[in-house]
């Protein structure tokens, strides 16, 4: 059973071939014959040079030293290529196709209207639930009731004058105030724990400090 031929457009050696067959024929002569050249019924079936374009599907004659080309011109050859080119992209795409990427907000959404609406119910479920999260179905009565009583909550009073009873866990406490030491530094205290740079440098923030507050 032989294999159905796709012709496509003629490459430079299938012309070159069929115009052998039809130099000097009329119109109405030409019809005829070059469907016969089509057909393989004009040239020498025994001639092994003479064989078939693979890519244009017309007859056409190799030249060539070792007779083993398989296109009869350049452009078919690049024709060719292309098409196996396109074939195997395709082939890719069937058996290991590109995950979906996650559509745009645009595509859901008609933000370019005067009014906007979502055009998947689903999605905008699916946004919303990124800043408006379900409450409870008494949450409003809740954001009520807290508006009617007031947000802010009164600080508890504390006295400063010692007399609340706070108790550090781990210190001793006495009810009756120690007894007051007096305690004086000796001359040259300072000289002698700090340095004369670290003197001078207390002293210059003393005096800035005094003119601060002033």
């Amino acid at each position: 059973m032989n294999e159905k031929v796709v012709y496509r457009q003629p490459g430079e050696g299938a012309i070159l071939f069929a115009y052998q067959f039809i130099d000097g024929l009329t119109k109405a002569e030409f019809f005829p014959v070059i469907q016969q050249v089509i057909n393989g019924q004009l040239h020498n079936v025994v001639d092994k040079r003479i064989k078939r374009c693979d890519y244009c599907g017309y007859f056409w004659r190799d030249i060539s030293l070792r007779n083993n080309k398989r296109k009869c011109s350049a452009d078919c050859e690049r024709s060719l290529k292309t098409l196996q080119k396109r074939e195997q992209r395709a082939l890719k795409e069937l058996l290991n196709p590109k995950p979906k990427k996650a559509p745009d907000m645009y595509t859901y959404y008609a933000d370019h209207l005067e009014y906007p609406y979502f055009l998947s119910e689903q999605y905008m479920l699916k946004r919303s639930y990124r800043f408006e999260r379900p409450k409870a179905p008494d949450k409003l009565a809740q954001i009520d009731a807290a508006e009617q009583r007031g947000y802010k909550r009164k600080s508890k009073a504390t006295p400063t004058d010692g007399s609340d009873t706070v108790y550090i866990k781990g210190i001793s406490h006495k009810h009756r105030y120690g007894e007051v030491e007096a305690s004086q530094l000796e001359e040259g205290y300072f000289e002698r724990k700090y340095s004369e740079r670290h003197q001078k440098l207390e002293r210059w923030r003393a005096e800035n400090f005094k003119l601060a507050t002033k």
